[in-house]
């Protein structure tokens, strides 16, 4: 009889478990279907894994996916657990770019970037170069402020004059006892420059040899500055009044001031005020003082004003002071004896307007570039004296006067050559002087005064005879000359030269000589005391 479980029947393990045993094998477990089929699968793998890790040789599928193509989610987990511990690179981009900057920051000076400023919004603006009165530009400015630190000047006043090229502005300097002197300081235009015609005085000056940069007006300016700091140092040295030149930097010149005490300035010629009782005795000395001015300029600065008037000099107290020589050139400038036409036509008129008897401009002209005469005051007032009383004697009536009138006309529109290179009808001219009447010519100071001056009558009638027995001779006795030549006169002398010279002669020479320079080296200075006395000297100067 089969015996049956009830359904309310405790439920016991189909396998049996003991302490330190486990369970116990002899008893079937059952397995559940899933977990049975994985674990035939897992076995079968594994049994597969042993075998591919027999025949591995090393070669992998790099990842291939199952349609040979690449695999690159594969491959890069494959590759990610290799490095987990992957470390940042040790330098810094960013702040290896910082250090950098660093480094270059104290070369920072050297480097142009002009390129790049003009691609980027400029910083400057007009107001920068703007100026003030023409001149007073920041520049200029610096220039001046650099001059007080400096002690050359210690303040600067108002203008003075103001000029188509410059304007001059008072200044005050303290001397060494702490007390007031007045100067003159001259700024010249770079802004505006109203003077245009500079191109007559800059052609043939060797300092514009390179001729007038035309677009650097900065450049013209300062030779033009330093060309009028040269003449007033020439003008000043030669005795002749004028302002005293003391600096110049760039195009601020500073003078000595030509005025009162209390900073007033002289008046100019135009301007002065000639008690009326003496007037025409005071304009007639200053006549003969500026003839004689302009022939020491000539002689002894070798300079040409250039643009002598009224308005370029000063008067007080019965002196002439000449001012503004930057346009002056040198007396062998292509166009010094034009210049010099257009000076004396100038002062003529002028000194005219007032009365005053003139010389003509020709009498003038030859007065002034004569090469023999006094070039000191004494002398030269005798010299324009006697001037006056050749002129006095010509001019007989109104009909010479006339004469004398018409010729000053000719002479201010007539060409005067500098050299004889530049003479245009020579013929003509050697007419005039076989006439004797090359004292006429207007370029009579290049000829010789042979040539010049008509022959007297003795050495007229000299050559005559001369010329006369010479035909005589030659008439009377050609054929006996002809039989007779002395053949003396083709034959050659002593050869010339150290080569054929005797040995004697030349042992001699050579003992003069070794003398000479034995005594010459007596006299001379020891090197060391002439270096210590150009050491010295320099540092005075310093």
């Amino acid at each position: 009889m089969e015996s049956t479980t009830s359904p309310a029947a405790p439920h016991e393990p189909p396998h049996v478990y003991s302490n330190n045993g486990g369970y116990d094998a002899s008893v079937e477990q059952e397995i559940p279907r899933t977990l049975a089929t994985a674990s035939a699968t897992a076995a079968a793998d594994a049994d597969d894994s042993d075998l591919d890790d027999i025949f591995d040789d090393g070669d992998d599928d790099f990842g291939l996916g199952p349609d040979g193509e690449p695999d690159l989610a594969r491959n890069y987990n494959r590759q990610k657990p290799l490095h987990p511990n992957q470390q940042k690179p040790a330098a810094n981009t960013f702040n290896s770019i910082d250090d950098q900057i660093s480094a270059l920051s104290k070369h920072a000076s050297k480097i142009r970037l002009d390129d790049v400023k003009e691609r980027q919004a400029q910083d400057k603006d007009k107001s920068d170069r703007a100026t003030s009165e023409q001149v007073l530009d920041q520049r200029t400015r610096m220039i001046l402020y650099q001059m007080i630190n400096r002690n050359v000047v210690s303040e600067v006043h108002g203008a003075i004059s103001t000029g188509k090229e410059a304007n001059v502005y008072g200044a005050v300097a303290l001397a060494e006892d702490f007390s007031k002197v007045h100067r003159a300081v001259k700024v010249y235009k770079t802004a505006i420059l109203s003077f245009k015609d500079r191109e007559r005085y800059i052609t043939g000056e060797h300092r514009f040899k390179s001729g007038a940069d035309k677009g650097n007006n900065r450049k013209m300016v300062k030779l033009w500055a330093e060309k009028e700091f040269r003449n007033l140092r020439r003008i000043h040295a030669a005795g002749i009044p004028c302002p005293e030149p003391i600096q110049l930097k760039l195009h601020v010149l500073v003078m000595s001031f030509l005025g009162d005490r209390r900073g007033w300035a002289y008046p100019r010629l135009r301007d002065a005020v000639i008690p009326a009782e003496e007037s025409e005795k005071i304009w007639s000395d200053l006549y003969i003082q500026l003839l004689g001015t302009m022939r020491r300029m000539y002689q002894v600065c070798k300079l040409v004003h250039a643009d002598l008037s009224e308005y370029n000099i000063l008067y007080h107290d019965k002196q002439l002071y000449i001012i503004d020589v930057s346009q002056s050139v040198e007396h062998d400038h292509p166009r010094s004896l034009e210049f010099l036409r257009m000076d004396i036509k100038n002062t003529g008129d002028f000194f005219r307007r007032q009365g005053v008897d003139t010389l003509a401009d020709r009498v003038v002209f030859d007065f002034i570039i004569a090469p023999v005469g006094p070039v000191d005051q004494p002398g030269l007032e005798e010299s324009i004296q006697q001037l006056y009383v050749s002129r006095s004697e010509l001019a007989t009536d109104e009909k010479a006067a006339a004469e004398a009138e018409v010729q000053n006309e000719v002479f201010r529109q007539q060409y005067i050559p500098q050299t004889l290179e530049q003479v245009y009808d020579i013929e003509k001219d050697a007419e005039t002087i076989g006439h004797g009447e090359g004292d006429k010519l207007v370029y009579r100071n290049l000829l010789a005064d042979q040539v010049v001056l008509p022959k007297t009558a003795d050495e007229q009638a000299s050559e005559s005879d001369q010329s006369d027995e010479g035909a005589a001779l030659n008439s009377e006795g050609s054929s006996d000359e002809e039989s007779d030549d002395d053949e003396s006169r083709f034959s050659k002398g002593t050869p010339r030269g150290k080569r054929f010279e005797d040995k004697d002669e030349k042992k001699q020479r050579k003992q003069a000589v070794k003398e000479a320079k034995s005594e010459k080296r007596k006299e001379k200075m020891p090197k060391h005391l002439k270096k210590r006395l150009v050491a010295t000297t320099s540092r005075k100067k310093r």
